[in-house]
């Protein structure tokens, strides 16, 4: 899937989006969005989810392993 940025309103898979949102299509129809000027490529890639990406929490500076000088 490859992130996009509407640049006019548009209906994908029976939604509509607005100029200005972002949705996530195939190769094929980003093809197709770019040649008919709907869309660009998102240039900003989205904030990830802390709580769905798993990810451990930073550990408190005394626990960390620092490199001696």
């Amino acid at each position: 899937m490859t992130p996009f940025v509407l640049k006019r309103p548009h209906t994908h898979a029976g939604m509509a989006y607005q100029a200005g949102d972002r949705i996530d299509v195939e190769a094929t129809t980003a093809d197709w969005l770019i040649a008919h000027g709907v869309a660009a490529p998102d240039a900003v890639p989205p904030k990830a989810d802390p709580e769905s990406a798993d990810l451990k929490p930073d550990l408190p500076r005394s626990q960390r392993k620092e490199p001696k000088p």
